[in-house]
């Protein structure tokens, strides 16, 4: 893999997150493992019964947690692709919003979805968030030929990483489903630079984001009562 410096310099929230990530597996490699039940829960992974516990910072923390090489290569590799792409369109604090916002809901999918004692971690809770954006991108800028194109053409890598998420085993697919929900939703809350969006359009799509969050955690903590 061809790493373009420049490039990255110019996205430097992509960057950042990229750094984050590495120097996180680094040090969990270093200090029992990244494939250590014991060593993921110590640094902050989705435990559902953790969470319950009111450690909500894990919904927040489990996405720069990665378990083996493969998993912060693969993650890191689709960010270092797609992740300049969105920061440019929708600026480095707009980006940056969207990254962790989506991350946290496909968190709390699985929270509110997941095995009780299941595991969770990785970025691709914030990935696919960037997937469902694209495809937000594609119905809220329907009018816009260039927007409603750059949207359309992640349809086909949206059906290939969905099929992917389906047939490997251990994939988190709520994890997955979730951040793709929270992506297409904030498409109607976020605007691209340079574009704008309605205020009832964005005030519907933030108070949507709220509730299902809402939801979402009440859900969770029903599925615990009892354990």
């Amino acid at each position: 893999m061809n790493i373009n410096l420049e490039r990255l310099s110019q996205a430097k929230v992509t960057s950042a997150l990229m750094i984050i990530n590495v120097i996180v597996f680094v040090l969990m490699s270093l200090s029992g493992g990244s494939e250590s039940i014991e060593n993921l829960i110590r640094f902050g992974a989705n435990s559902k019964i953790l969470v319950g516990e009111g450690d909500w910072w894990r919904l927040f923390t489990a996405s720069f947690i990665h378990i083996g090489f493969f998993h912060i290569m693969f993650n890191m590799y689709f960010l270092y692709n797609i992740g300049p792409i969105f920061e440019r369109l929708y600026g480095s604090v707009g980006f940056l919003i969207i990254y962790l916002v989506c991350g946290i809901f496909g968190n709390l999918v699985s929270y509110a979805f997941g095995d009780v004692y299941t595991v969770s971690a990785g970025a691709s809770t914030s990935l696919y968030g960037l997937l469902g954006i694209a495809i937000g991108m594609m119905v809220v800028y329907r009018d816009d030929a260039i927007l409603h194109s750059f949207g359309a053409s992640f349809v086909s890598i949206v059906v290939i990483n969905v099929i992917y998420s389906f047939l490997m085993p251990g994939v988190g697919v709520l994890g997955h489903l979730g951040g793709f929900v929270g992506g297409f939703i904030l498409a109607n809350a976020l605007p691209v630079v340079g574009r704008d969006l309605s205020i009832p359009r964005q005030v519907v799509a933030g108070l949507a984001t709220l509730a299902l969050a809402f939801i979402l955690i009440r859900i969770g903590n029903k599925s615990l009562l009892g354990v």
